[in-house]
């Protein structure tokens, strides 16, 4: 082979060589041996790449079920969190009503407890007006009995009664000023701790016929009857005070709301001279009378004045009155504490139910009352139920307190 010349490749391209033949057939055999290695590659190449696209979808398949399941899961946990969240909300919301609640009812006990503070302090100093009120009425009497006592002559004695009169008048204007509210009732509770224990004393209203003497008798235990003054349904009434060694006149007052009315009732703003007849009337009728308390009079007692002049006037005869307190607003308190008189009070009813049963837990109730206060005083009236419950109580329902006649109980109030 003759060597390359330079240049020679620009003259070829003007004149083909003598060899050029040769050569064209040694290049289409060499591209005739390069043809297998390129399609051989492309087949694998598309090979790996249905292979990768056939697992993927296969990949594909399999996830889609594992990723609904994990979706499924997560759905329902996130469900589990918001009913856990919900229930602790309810149970906070539970909890804070709870808490509320107890916070209101402090708050409710704190302005209670104000309350009963203020009422306590306004019932001392009205004890403290009352104590020196009562001071100066003393004074004021006592400085009135000793002029009078000077005095001779029948003209003297006429002129010191008009004075007395007109003395009585300022009293009551000036203890009007001084007058309890309704609430001073809470504060009545004032007695002595009696001797050999608690005492507890019944009284029985209304009585005014043969029939309920017999059947007060037939009891084991002291009852104190109050016997109604002498009229036209009772004519008698007085003679049945002789079947008692102790006894009290039940005398009829004015009531607020009340249409049968007694006889010879007392009515506010009636005179000290009518007040006064009835009272010697009701001496003459019965001449051993030491003790009185009210029929109806819610609408009397709750008038000051007027309960005052009976008072005054009881004082002067030697009658003790008890207060039945058929009204809250009685001022019978204020007008004992004005005359320094002693108040006693009734604290239990026992049959204004007419029922045995309710009758029973009634005397519990007073029995109760006596053990706590060391005294106490029930009233019933002589229905049949009454009967009936007293002759069950009577076994064994007193125990622990002396059931005692009025006269033993009244001396331990102040």
């Amino acid at each position: 082979m003759s060597p390359k010349i330079k240049g020679a490749g620009k003259t070829a391209s003007k004149s083909k060589p003598k060899n050029s033949g040769r050569n064209s057939s040694r290049n289409s055999r060499l591209n005739s041996k390069k043809r297998p290695f390129n399609v051989t590659k492309a087949l694998l190449a598309v090979f790996v790449l249905v292979m990768l696209v056939w697992l993927a979808a296969l990949m594909m398949i399999k996830e889609e079920p594992q990723a609904k399941k994990a979706n499924l899961a997560q759905n329902n946990n996130t469900q589990k969190i918001h009913e856990l969240l919900e229930s602790k909300k309810k149970k906070s919301s539970v909890l804070d009503e709870q808490n509320s609640s107890q916070k209101i009812s402090q708050k409710i006990s704190q302005v209670i407890s104000k309350d009963n503070k203020i009422a306590n302090i306004y019932e001392e100093i009205s004890d403290e007006k009352l104590k020196e009120f009562s001071k100066k009425l003393q004074e004021q009497k006592e400085e009135f009995i000793a002029k009078t006592a000077i005095e001779q002559n029948s003209t003297q004695s006429e002129q010191n009664a008009s004075k007395e009169q007109s003395t009585f008048e300022k009293i009551t204007e000036q203890a009007l000023k001084y007058s309890y509210s309704a609430n001073s009732h809470s504060k009545r509770k004032s007695h002595k701790a009696p001797n050999g224990g608690p005492k507890l004393a019944i009284i029985m209203d209304d009585i005014s016929t043969n029939a309920h003497v017999s059947e007060l008798k037939k009891l084991s235990i002291k009852v104190t009857p109050s016997i109604f003054p002498p009229e036209k349904e009772h004519p008698k009434s007085a003679e049945l005070a002789k079947e008692f060694s102790v006894y009290m006149v039940h005398l009829p007052l004015q009531a607020l709301n009340y249409t049968n009315e007694k006889a010879n009732t007392l009515h506010t703003g009636d005179s000290k001279e009518k007040i006064s007849q009835r009272i010697k009337d009701i001496k003459k009728d019965f001449k051993a009378v030491k003790y009185i308390n009210n029929h109806t009079g819610s609408g009397f007692t709750s008038d000051f004045k007027s309960t005052l002049a009976l008072l005054a006037e009881l004082k002067n005869s030697e009658i003790y009155f008890i207060d039945s307190l058929t009204t809250n607003k009685s001022t019978v308190l204020d007008a004992s504490k004005k005359l320094g008189l002693k108040y006693a009070y009734r604290d239990v009813f026992l049959d204004n139910e007419q029922n045995v049963s309710k009758i029973l837990k009634m005397i519990n109730k007073a029995v109760a009352v006596a053990k706590k206060d060391g005294v106490a005083i029930a009233i019933c009236h002589p229905y049949k139920s009454t009967f009936e419950a007293l002759k069950i109580a009577q076994k064994d329902a007193f125990k622990g307190v002396e059931v005692v006649y009025v006269d033993k109980i009244y001396e331990y109030y102040k």
